[in-house]
């Protein structure tokens, strides 16, 4: 694996990981302790927008790596990830690497389905006021069930269809982790904003 891709999984496991702790309020010492008052100090809805964010930037992060993987193997090997590695295995089957009735590889589409994600996330931190922001909540809701359920396709896919298989790829299963994440906090999110408790 070449060091590029290290770099990637780790600060897209980071952002994941982070995005999920700010969901509980058991992390508010640990956030102290590591010199984050101001984010322990936050609204519980403000600090889960946040955490929201960095959620979905460690998810495009690894989205744009799988969609670059995926070109390089298209036109010949990738040298991003060892040739006998899963993530190389996985991702150079074309076959198996776009979205059942598209032509749309998964790399692209989670890019494109995080901007979505992150377009309403951002809009509602910065303004937790916002009008209209209880139906972000809910369209970032089922919008990232939608994406969990697309990458839970991609991962079986992987495991199940692909020739020399079951293949585990780890940016892949970061992917799911960052889209699990993300439905988590918007759905927490989603529930605090229709109990007024939001910015409690």
């Amino acid at each position: 694996m070449a060091i590029s891709t290290i770099i990637v999984t780790l600060l897209s496991f980071a952002g994941v990981f982070f995005g999920l702790a700010t969901r509980f309020d058991s992390m508010k010492p640990h956030f102290n302790s590591l010199g984050l008052s101001s984010l322990s100090e936050m609204p519980a809805g403000v600090r889960m927008l946040l955490g929201t964010l960095t959620s979905i930037f460690g998810g495009v992060l690894v989205s744009i790596w799988i969609w670059v993987i995926q070109r390089q193997t298209t036109v010949g090997v990738t040298g991003l990830c060892a040739p006998e590695s899963g993530c190389a295995v996985a991702l150079s089957d074309s076959a198996h690497n776009i979205i059942p009735f598209t032509n749309l590889g998964y790399g692209l589409f989670f890019i494109l389905w995080f901007s979505i994600l992150g377009f309403l996330a951002l809009s509602l931190y910065l303004d937790p006021k916002l009008s209209g922001g209880g139906t972000f909540l809910s369209i970032g809701r089922l919008m990232s069930l939608g994406g969990i359920v697309i990458a839970v396709i991609m991962l079986v896919s992987q495991l199940a269809l692909i020739e020399g298989g079951p293949v585990i790829c780890l940016l892949c299963l970061i992917l799911v982790a960052s889209n699990g994440t993300t439905f988590a906090l918007f759905h927490q999110m989603d529930g605090d904003w229709s109990s007024s408790t939001f910015e409690s």
